[in-house]
């Protein structure tokens, strides 16, 4: 737009909002009063330290069993390859959250599906470390946290070895033990994890 004055800027505006009607009071009452409540921060920016230990320890994992460490509290898995510097800093929370799943409401064989789903969206999109959000089990019966011990015998399975190569409970910051850290194995394309 030429250098002009106020005048073509309010033209300009006027021309916009050509045929705009203002909404009625009826109508201003099916608007939202408040926002939706924020998840966790999430990043999509590629951490090249995240990524090059992650590789190693694809190329390193084999076939064998998960390494798998719990307490009533705090949950940690791995993968065979992954050594000890990676797990520290999955521990510490120091790799950016790329996405998240929240399965609080959801029933043992729903929330098993949700996590199949989202684990392998994740990995077509070449994410590398996600959250959980599981419940500390509370409204369970019991107060037992049903889909934490769900969510660590699935994540320990040889079927999601292609997909997970480590995992643990969450820094309080990010849900505690009522959430897990999922660090996910790169996709190689069709055919090859």
């Amino acid at each position: 737009m030429a250098a002009g004055g106020a005048g073509d800027e309010a033209e300009v505006f006027l021309r916009a909002m050509a045929g705009v009607e203002p909404l009625g009071p009826g109508q201003r009452d099916r608007l939202p009063r408040r926002p939706a409540p924020k998840g966790p921060r999430l990043e999509l920016v590629v951490d090249e330290e995240l990524e090059v230990m992650a590789r190693l320890a694809d190329l390193v994992s084999g076939a064998g069993e998960f390494d798998l460490r719990y307490s009533d509290q705090y949950v940690q898995g791995s993968a065979p390859g992954v050594g000890p510097v990676l797990m520290e800093r999955l521990v510490a929370g120091a790799f950016p959250v790329q996405d998240y799943l929240d399965l609080h409401g959801l029933t043992s064989e729903s929330a098993m599906s949700a996590v199949e789903e989202f684990l392998s969206a994740a990995v077509l999109r070449g994410l590398r470390h996600v959250l959980i959000v599981h419940g500390k089990g509370h409204r369970s019966p019991g107060g037992e946290p049903v889909l934490k011990t769900m969510l660590v015998e699935a994540l320990s399975t040889r079927r999601m070895q292609r997909w997970v190569l480590a995992f643990c409970s969450a820094r309080a910051a990010d849900g505690g033990t009522g959430a897990m850290y999922v660090l996910l194995r790169r996709w190689s394309g069709p055919g090859r994890w």
